[in-house]
């Protein structure tokens, strides 16, 4: 009976470091280019509901050396960014909304954002649809009358960021935390690529936007 050959060593080290290779593009592109995330609880409904999928720019706020809080490049972040980031109190992955960059001073009274001395307008559509009219990035909010509990005025300082969900009632955010450092951004949340959610047809559940191209408003399936 003939015998197999065994590959010659230099064959399979090649085979080693192509599967090498492969693993570090996949590992590359998820830690510094763009992921996916699941929305695990209801901190910022009615924008996002359990279940969505989340489409994540890592590239967003520069590039970052994966697995670490270690920034290559950086880009400002915007207010009104959906973020993906570390919480700073346990290291948790976590979701929300960025309203207060450095140098603002925010105050919550528990209804009402304060932002540099000036209530950000809220109003209600014709669906009952609660909407924050937050500069630059209006966006929907938890229909509830009391969202606290309040927060006494703060400033931000420089490379941290302040964090709200939009379901205030509902939320463990910068109101506990405090302050989430400019190290701990991950990515910036650009869309639902897919959501389970009632309300919505079977085209309606794929991708949608979390912020308008020009600011302007919130897409509507967002509030459904």
């Amino acid at each position: 009976m003939e015998r197999a050959h065994p590959k010659p060593p230099s064959k399979r080290w090649m085979k080693y470091l192509a599967d090498l290779a492969f693993f570090a593009i996949i590992l590359v592109g998820r830690g510094s280019f763009a992921d996916h995330y699941h929305v695990p609880s209801g901190s910022m409904e009615p924008t996002l509901q359990v279940g969505d999928r989340l489409a994540v720019d890592k590239r967003a706020y520069g590039l970052r050396i994966p697995l670490t809080h270690i920034w290559l490049t950086e880009k400002s972040p915007q207010r009104g960014d959906v973020v993906i980031f570390d919480s700073p109190a346990n290291g948790n992955v976590l979701v929300k909304r960025l309203v207060g960059l450095p140098g603002d001073h925010i105050a919550f009274d528990g209804v009402n954002l304060i932002l540099n001395g000036q209530r950000v307008p809220q109003d209600f559509t014709q669906e009952d649809a609660r909407i924050e009219y937050l500069p630059g990035a209006p966006h929907p909010l938890h229909p509830e009358p009391y969202q606290g509990p309040p927060m006494r005025e703060v400033e931000v300082p420089a490379r941290h960021y302040l964090m709200l969900g939009d379901h205030r009632g509902n939320s463990a955010d910068s109101r506990f935390f405090g302050f989430v450092p400019r190290e701990n951004l991950l990515g910036r949340a650009v869309a639902v690529y897919y959501s389970p959610r009632d309300g919505l047809s079977g085209s309606e559940r794929w991708w949608i936007p979390l912020r308008a191209a020009d600011g302007s408003q919130s897409d509507p399936r967002l509030t459904r």
